[in-house]
């Protein structure tokens, strides 16, 4: 199965030390770490080399490598100055990745809602939006390869960015140098894919997966609350379909797990890997 990672956002309030101690006694192999998370490591200076370095070295020291970075902002925030500070932020830290030994960063497209950036909204269906989408990309993509980096985009249904297709459509207009795709099924499932997880999984990867190098683990629910993405095991996707891909297509991409509490890692990653053993036997 593939290997196993973890969202530094999970333990927020954390140490890096006790993060990683912990993520250590689940055997877990990678984390993906927000720069901007407070780790009681010169928390003063969020975008400091040095800091950079050493929350790495705590890491390595249990045996666990910083797979990428979570840089999410709203790309498209319809508050051009709240939209230029966040921007000028993911750049700061796209400069940090070699300090923390990786080479990806990663970051959702967003919406133009004038409230919530993961609400859906009409105008991010047009041709404008998705012409301005492609100008932040482009922007950012251009400040990874200065730093031999490779900025990872995350869709989302409700986003610019909001199928498959749009993220091939991405990748062919603007080129795979610096720019790359997150591997998460949930985030693309519509009602309608819930009923047909299997084809619709496959669709998926067959649209994103040779630009993925690294994947998520969470679920996809509809409800009142609208579409939202819990943790493993708290949704309607069947994992044992995105394990069968995983193992099939993309079996050295670490999988990293997200939208989890502390409490609820061990019961997540055991369902993860009671998945991949269904899977083996489909």
């Amino acid at each position: 199965m593939n290997k196993l990672g973890i969202m530094s956002y999970i333990y927020l309030g954390w140490s890096a030390e006790a993060i990683a101690e912990d993520a250590s006694k689940h055997g877990l192999a990678y984390v993906q770490i927000d720069p901007k998370q407070a780790m009681q490591v010169m928390d003063d200076e969020p975008f400091s080399l040095t800091r950079a370095e050493k929350i790495r070295t705590i890491f390595e020291n249990k045996g666990i490598s910083v797979v990428g970075l979570s840089g999410y902002t709203n790309l498209l925030n319809p508050n051009l100055q709240k939209r230029e500070d966040k921007l000028k932020q993911l750049e700061k830290m796209i400069d940090l990745c070699s300090a923390y030994g990786t080479r990806y960063i990663a970051t959702e497209t967003g919406s133009l809602h004038p409230t919530n950036a993961w609400r859906d909204f009409e105008g991010n269906r047009t041709p404008e939006a998705w012409d301005e989408l492609l100008k932040m990309v482009d922007r950012l993509r251009n400040r990874a390869v200065k730093n031999s980096a490779v900025l990872l985009i995350e869709g989302f249904a409700l986003n610019v960015l909001a199928t498959p297709e749009q993220g091939v459509r991405l990748m062919e207009q603007l080129g795979t140098e610096g720019l790359a795709l997150i591997m998460d099924p949930f985030n693309y499932l519509t009602q309608e894919d819930l009923s047909r997880q299997e084809e619709a999984m496959a669709n998926i990867f067959d649209c994103i997966a040779p630009y993925s190098p690294i994947a998520h683990a969470k679920d996809a629910l509809y409800g009142d609350g609208g579409f939202t993405t819990p943790r493993v095991g708290a949704g309607q996707a069947d994992w044992s379909v995105y394990a069968a891909l995983l193992a099939s297509r993309l079996p050295d991409v670490p999988l990293i797990l997200e939208h989890a509490k502390p409490e609820e890692v061990a019961e997540c990653l055991d369902l993860i890997r009671k998945s991949f053993e269904s899977a083996v036997r489909m």
